[in-house]
């Protein structure tokens, strides 16, 4: 028997779980389709994730995913920083612009957006031989 028959998931189909997006509605008319319906609840408190679970199990009696992020504390690291940085220097330098001279524990200080359609660009024009 296959994971897929034990769960009685007729659809192989697994609902993305999107912090933020999926919801208890979502997931239950997913798994009551017969796919595997998923509620994401690394982005709530222990509160948001109870009513979130109890919401999905009043709506099916299928089975669903939870999806949650477990994270380490990130722990500083110079040298390693840097190198990020340097190795995004040439992205930044194509739109005229530096990366932050630091990051910080959440995030750069930059534009992500414009560096990665940047590199989205390279890599389609790469994959399309030009």
């Amino acid at each position: 028997m296959t994971t897929l028959q034990r769960l009685g998931i007729i659809i192989p189909i697994v609902q993305a779980p999107k912090a933020g997006i999926s919801t208890p509605a979502m997931a239950a008319a997913v798994s009551n389709a017969g796919g595997l319906g998923s509620i994401a609840i690394g982005a709530t408190d222990v509160a948001g994730a109870r009513f979130m679970i109890t919401e999905t199990r009043a709506l099916t009696d299928r089975p669903f995913n939870v999806n949650l992020f477990v994270h380490a504390e990130p722990k500083a690291d110079e040298a390693r920083a840097q190198n990020w940085l340097n190795a995004l220097r040439p992205l930044f330098q194509i739109h005229g612009a530096e990366p932050a001279a630091t990051l910080r524990q959440l995030g750069m200080l930059f534009r992500p957006i414009t560096v990665l359609k940047s590199l989205g660009r390279k890599l389609n024009s790469e994959s399309q031989g030009n």
